[in-house]
């Protein structure tokens, strides 16, 4: 593997914790590679929902080349692939459809809330990778209290 396909994606700011990042040393017992690709796929996420809402993004061909291709030379990735590839997935699609539900009525954004959150499911199996069953479920709970947004913010954004 080269330096050049370890390194943070261009579109990716920093390595510097954000937000649920303070915690990625903790729930991820340390790996520096579990603590990267959480980062750059937080940074990733932000990007996407940027051109969602706003129809552009700062780095449009950074991000769609480290989705459609880089990570696949990310080393966590390629060590996780078949667990993360799925719970990838299935964050998108939840993401899709709360970009739908969050224009709806207040129960629609209760759910959306709920979806746009799949992110932190990704960490939490990332923790899960890190130590297993018991690890998991005790960091779970704090992966899942880092969402800062709030059903009423959702619904502020799109409804108010």
């Amino acid at each position: 593997m080269t330096s050049a396909a370890r390194r943070v994606p261009e579109f990716a700011a920093s390595e510097a914790a954000t937000g649920a990042g303070d915690g990625f040393g903790h729930w991820f017992r340390e790996d520096p590679g579990a603590m990267r690709f959480a980062q750059v796929l937080f940074e990733a996420c932000q990007l996407w929902d940027d051109l969602e809402d706003e129809g552009q993004c700062s780095n449009l061909n950074g991000l769609l080349s480290w989705l459609g291709w880089g990570k696949e030379y990310d080393p966590y990735f390629v060590a996780h692939a078949h667990i993360l590839r799925p719970a990838m997935l299935s964050m998108y699609l939840q993401w899709r459809a709360a970009n739908v539900l969050d224009r709806g009525d207040r129960n629609d954004v209760a759910k959306a809330y709920m979806l746009r959150a799949a992110i932190y499911q990704v960490w939490h199996l990332m923790a899960w990778i890190a130590g297993g069953d018991d690890w998991a479920a005790e960091v779970g709970p704090e992966i899942y209290r880092s969402y800062g947004e709030t059903p009423d913010d959702i619904w502020r954004e799109f409804n108010a």
